[in-house]
């Protein structure tokens, strides 16, 4: 019975409740505040899982602000522009060109936009300017000095470039300006190659010799620390005529102010200017075009940068979602609660969603505080002492703001879907404290092949519009942005593919695993049977992983790309000290002991190798001498005198030499056929076109101006049989001959080089020591180095491999610790059951090689799929964008090795200690 004035209850509605309110925890603004105030006392009560969410949030951010913050400092102010270019004074002049008419400028640059034909000789701007105009004339020009180790080529300016109006772009650090002839500055970088201090003496070897005193220490603010740089006054060093100083100096005009007008005067003249008033207050764009000279977004940067963070905040939300999932479970009855004095599903749903968005918040302003703090602790790193570099630290505040508000919604999403569930909880049994098993989903797999089919096609596609939109350069950039776009919407999808088919590979390894003893039976199970904190760590891992190697990948590409464009001088850490040299008149100096004082010195600055003299056969030229004589060999294919499609000529390209030289010049042994062969008196052949049939024919000329081959009659005519062994790379010659083989077919050949393998990395102060050995033997030789092309791609990945390592261990340590976490009771039963700690051990192992593994493997493999999309190529096109050459040893470190290591981590830190057995009485 119901008393007057009341009406039945409804739906649990309590009696008595007034008919037109509602509960604060059924909707409505009370119902936020609600929300909000139970949220934030569920994150205090749980401490440590909403510290370690926030740091998991705020580890991507201070990533994402560190190079927010960084880009942003790069970006140079017109302030800026004025001030490290300029310093105080009010312009600066280049000589481009000879008068043109048509010549026009980025006013903001000194790029130019616009040439036309320019006429007549180069103006010097003293001829152009007023008369009466004061200029600063700092000219760039080269020196030879002595160094710590011996000599060494410098860079040298002349010039007043300490003087008080250019302070921002020169500034004057240490010592006082040159009063006198004699008296030089020096860059830091230089102190320490030429192993002096202020005060000391510099001998000066070319372009004159003279000593000269260091009085101080000047820095410019596009000169690095580490760079050696002298500064005198105007004729310091010499050795730049009238008209070369005009295109090595720039002119600076202390107190001439320059507007756009005058500056598109001096554009006639072939002259650009950077002005301190234009730069300040520009012209239109339509009045005056911009230059492309890369000063913009680098939109290939900032899609990078996204695609990176995109995947950094998706393994947050993985990582973050298990913690959430792991505390909703253990709140089961505290939500239950909740639910039975009235809350409904978006009220739950609420207050974790709610928790997940403040600690998304916390995590995004503490990663953007520390970001900027690590910023500003490397951009000076960074910079090596180059002020232009980065002209002034800035803080990009609508950057930051959008990266704090994606890491809102990374927790706001980490905590969605546990949300999710926990609001369709079970209120009696949560109460009562039952937990049902997971349902196994055998859609969910089958829906997830598809997914990561279509991830994998969007991937290729986005490989291949990028391909595409290379071919032409009138592109429009929105199509290569489609394709970066479809590169970073198709892993994402694979991996959301991935995480679907996880529990079914989970069911699979607990199925392979059992055989293998307790603890991988355990460890197997407790994976599969708890997916809702196994597979957001997998995803996690999987996630790294595939950055990792998608990165690595890319890394080889472009290596393979730099090995396969890279001239080769010589074979790998080879130098070559050249022996020709010629006079003022260009006759030839001829010196027979010169190539044994110069082997002479090669060994014994580089003990322990071996230098050896080779000859070549002398070349067809003009300037020669007309009683020289030269050899022509016919080739296959090319006429006399043309190039080959080697890249080698009938030239000087035979050499002759012993059988170490050939295979020092090849780097690699000489084979067999080709021993025998030089040993018959035959030669060996680099190339196809020398080695036709087997027979090549050599003609042999006499040097004259108006040699025509075609028509030339050859004073011999020999044939020799030849043996073909192609080298690993492309050499600079086509033909070799033993000593005795030239002389008896009348070859003629004369020691022009000096080789010896000293391997790569050759110290500065070791090719100084070289270059002043060489300078005694003949002030015009010089050593050249083969270096290769950069190879730091295996550094690199190897630095990868560690950096995903350290982060895959702290996702396993993170899942991990949920699992142990979540598994108290678990572990409470078997002690209870009287397993031994060797059993706990082995569960912590086993659940580290699940976790790891799937992860890693899953990833490696996924991170191929891009990368070999960027290797398409269309037909009659040799190569894609970046060449798929995988580094498949550290990618095998990663699937393998890595997993292994966490594993062992695991092993070490299993909980072995017997945990207190409670047993409920009632």
């Amino acid at each position: 019975m119901t008393r007057r004035g009341e009406r039945p209850s409804r739906g649990g509605r309590a009696e008595g409740r007034p008919a037109g309110r509602r509960s604060a925890l059924r909707g409505g603004r009370q119902a936020v505040t609600v929300a909000i105030r139970l949220a934030r006392r569920m994150a205090w009560q749980s401490r440590g899982r909403s510290v370690l969410v926030v740091l998991l949030i705020a580890l991507p951010i201070i990533g994402l602000a560190g190079i927010d913050t960084v880009q942003a400092s790069r970006t140079a102010s017109p302030a800026d522009t004025v001030r490290l270019q300029l310093g105080r004074s009010e312009a600066r002049l280049q000589v481009v060109s000879a008068p043109d008419p048509q010549l026009r400028q980025d006013p903001l640059t000194d790029d130019t936009v616009q040439s036309g034909d320019p006429t007549g000789e180069s103006r010097d701007p003293a001829d152009v300017l007023p008369k009466g105009t004061e200029i600063l004339r700092v000219t760039q020009t080269t020196v030879v000095a002595k160094t710590a180790g011996g000599i060494g080529s410098l860079s040298a300016f002349e010039g007043s470039a300490w003087d008080r109006r250019l302070v921002g772009k020169f500034t004057l650090v240490d010592g006082r300006a040159p009063n006198a002839a004699g008296e030089i500055l020096v860059s830091p970088g230089a102190l320490v190659r030429l192993g002096v201090s202020l005060g000391a003496t510099v001998a000066i070897q070319a372009p004159r010799a003279e000593t000269v005193r260091v009085v101080g220490v000047l820095r410019d603010a596009d000169v690095g620390d580490s760079e050696s740089v002298l500064y005198g006054r105007d004729g310091a060093f010499g050795g730049v005529s009238a008209q070369d100083a005009l295109s090595s100096s720039k002119f600076y005009l202390p107190s001439t102010v320059l507007t756009w007008p005058d500056v598109k005067k001096l554009n006639a003249q072939g002259i650009v200017a950077l002005s301190r008033a234009v730069v300040l207050d520009p012209p239109s764009a339509s009045e005056a075009p911009r230059s492309d000279n890369g000063s913009g977004p680098d939109v290939t940067l900032i899609l990078s940068v996204a695609l990176l963070g995109a995947f950094a905040l998706f393994e947050v939300c993985l990582l973050a979602g298990a913690a959430f999932a792991v505390g909703a479970r253990h709140r089961q009855r505290s939500l239950a609660v909740l639910s039975s004095v009235g809350a409904d599903r978006r009220t739950i749903f609420a207050v974790m969603t709610t928790e997940g968005a403040v600690l998304g918040l916390l995590g995004g302003l503490l990663g953007s505080g520390l970001g900027i703090v690590l910023a500003a602790l490397g951009e000076p790193l960074i910079s090596g002492g180059r002020a232009a570099q980065y002209p002034a630290f800035r803080v990009d505040l609508l950057g930051l703001s959008g990266i704090v508000l994606a890491a809102v919604v990374s927790g706001l999403l980490a905590a969605a879907f546990p949300a999710r569930a926990a609001s369709r909880v079970d209120i009696v049994a949560a109460i009562r404290g039952a937990q049902r098993p997971p349902r196994p989903s055998f859609r969910r797999p089958f829906v997830g092949v598809f997914v990561v089919a279509a991830g994998s096609v969007l991937s290729l596609a986005g490989g291949i519009v990028i391909i595409a939109s290379r071919q032409t350069a009138d592109t429009p950039q929105a199509v290569t942005n489609t394709g970066i776009g479809l590169l970073i919407a198709g892993p994402i999808t694979m991996q959301i593919g991935a995480i679907l088919i996880a529990p079914l590979l989970l069911r699979w390894v607990m199925a392979a695993f059992s055989r293998l003893g307790a603890g991988a039976r355990l460890g197997s199970r407790d994976a599969s049977r708890n997916p809702s904190r196994t597979v957001p760590a997998i995803a996690a891992i999987m996630s790294t992983v595939f950055v990792s190697a998608f990165s690595m990948c890319l890394l080889a590409g472009s290596q393979a790309m730099g090995i396969r464009d890279h001239f080769w001088s010589a074979p790998l850490g080879q130098v070559q000290v050249g022996l020709t040299l010629y006079d003022a008149t260009g006759a030839p100096r001829v010196d027979a002991d010169r190539g044994e004082r110069v082997a002479s010195v090669l060994q014994s600055t580089f003990p322990g190798t071996t230098a050896r003299i080779v000859s070549t056969s002398p070349s067809a030229s003009p300037d020669a001498d007309p009683s020289t004589t030269f050899a022509a060999p016919r080739l296959r294919g090319v006429e006399p005198g043309q190039t080959s499609g080697d890249g080698l000529t009938n030239g000087d390209h035979i050499v002759v030499g012993s059988v170490d030289d050939l295979a020092t010049l090849l780097d690699a042994p000489v084979t067999a056929e080709a021993r025998a062969m030089l040993a018959s008196g035959g030669a060996v052949a680099t190339s196809p076109i020398y080695a036709s049939g087997g027979r090549l024919t050599i003609d042999t000329f006499a040097s004259r101006e108006d040699l025509d081959f075609s028509k030339a009659e050859s004073l011999r005519t020999v044939q020799v049989n030849t043996a073909l062994q192609r080298p690993v790379r492309a050499p600079d010659f086509g033909l070799f001959l033993l000593p005795e083989t030239a002389r008896s077919l009348g070859i003629p050949y004369r020691a022009t080089v000096v080789i010896d393998q000293v391997g790569t990395g050759v110290a500065q102060a070791k090719q100084d020591q070289l270059a002043a050995a060489l300078q005694v033997v003949d002030p015009g030789l010089y050593a050249g180095y083969e270096t290769g092309p950069d190879r730091s791609a295996a550094n690199w990945s190897w630095a990868l491999l560690g950096l995903t390592t350290v982060i895959a261990l702290g996702a396993s340590i993170v899942a991990i610790a949920l699992a142990r976490a979540d598994g108290r009771r678990d572990d409470e039963t078997l002690a209870a059951l009287g397993s031994p700690p060797r059993i706990l051990r082995s569960f912590g192992f086993w659940q580290g090689i699940i976790i790891a593994g799937l992860g890693a493997v899953i990833g490696v493999a996924l991170g191929l799929v891009p990368a070999f999309a960027l290797g398409l190529h269309p037909p009659g096109v040799t190569h894609g964008f970046v060449p798929f050459d995988p580094p498949w040893l550290q990618l095998a470190a990663t699937a393998l090795a890595m997993p292994l290591l966490i594993a062992l981590g695991g092993w070490l830190t299993a909980r072995t200690s017997r945990p207190r057995v409670s047993l409920r009485t009632r």
